[in-house]
């Protein structure tokens, strides 16, 4: 019991020393001041995960880790990171994790934590990272009125054989953006609207889209006057 009491006390003296909120930090486990923190991780982002990379400490011991992470920018500016866990790794061998479903172009802030026979260590390394900001727009985006109820659009392919599709979006007379089309493959290069209302005015953007969700820049508006 006063070893306990002990580990407890540690814990939250540890947690307002670094800046972290002690609710969030175990959840299943309890503190081990005396395990071995993790504090040799490389990471590299991407547009939408990040990968990290470790050195076992399956040699101390350790049968797995608890990875820690901020909410997308939330706390960019702050010294106290509100951390939540969001994966468990239980493979004492495994040197390797990846962090999906994230935000293009957000700052994130993780720690990881090793665990051994229902304790935890206390956070290791300190790990702030933004993932891969939006990639260039699509360029020689133009716009053309064929018929009363035609515009046809046309763009040069994306460059970045990451691309996946592309995203047409319309305004009509200055109001808010709406998806109107899809095209499919990144070598097509061309939109045709058909539902034109001559006397309306119409602007067109375009976004490429990769895989794994991320996304380029918006192409230049082109704006065109039906007739």
């Amino acid at each position: 019991m006063k070893r306990l009491t002990q580990v407890s006390l540690t814990a939250i003296l540890l947690l307002l020393l670094t800046g972290c909120n002690p609710t969030a930090m175990l959840e299943n486990e309890v503190l081990d001041p005396n395990l071995p923190k993790l504090n040799d991780v490389k990471a590299v982002p991407s547009s939408t995960s990040v990968a990290f990379e470790w050195q076992s400490l399956a040699n101390n011991g350790i049968t797995g880790l608890n990875i820690y992470r901020t909410d997308s920018n939330g706390y960019v500016n702050s010294s106290m990171k509100q951390l939540k866990k969001v994966g468990s790794i239980k493979d004492r061998f495994a040197t390797h994790y990846v962090d999906t479903d994230l935000k293009q172009g957000s700052a994130y802030t993780y720690t990881f934590t090793t665990v051994k026979n229902g304790f935890e260590s206390a956070h290791g390394k300190v790990i702030n990272i933004k993932t891969l900001d939006p990639f260039d727009a699509v360029t020689f985006f133009q716009g053309f009125q064929k018929t009363q109820n035609t515009i046809k659009l046309i763009w040069r392919p994306h460059a970045n054989q990451k691309v996946s599709w592309y995203k047409v979006e319309r305004s009509i007379n200055g109001t808010e953006w709406k998806w109107v089309g899809t095209v499919k493959e990144r070598m097509m290069s061309e939109y045709i609207d058909n539902r034109v209302v001559a006397g309306n005015g119409y602007t067109y953007r375009v976004t490429a889209i990769g895989f794994e969700g991320s996304f380029s820049k918006p192409s230049i508006n082109v704006s065109i006057q039906a007739r």
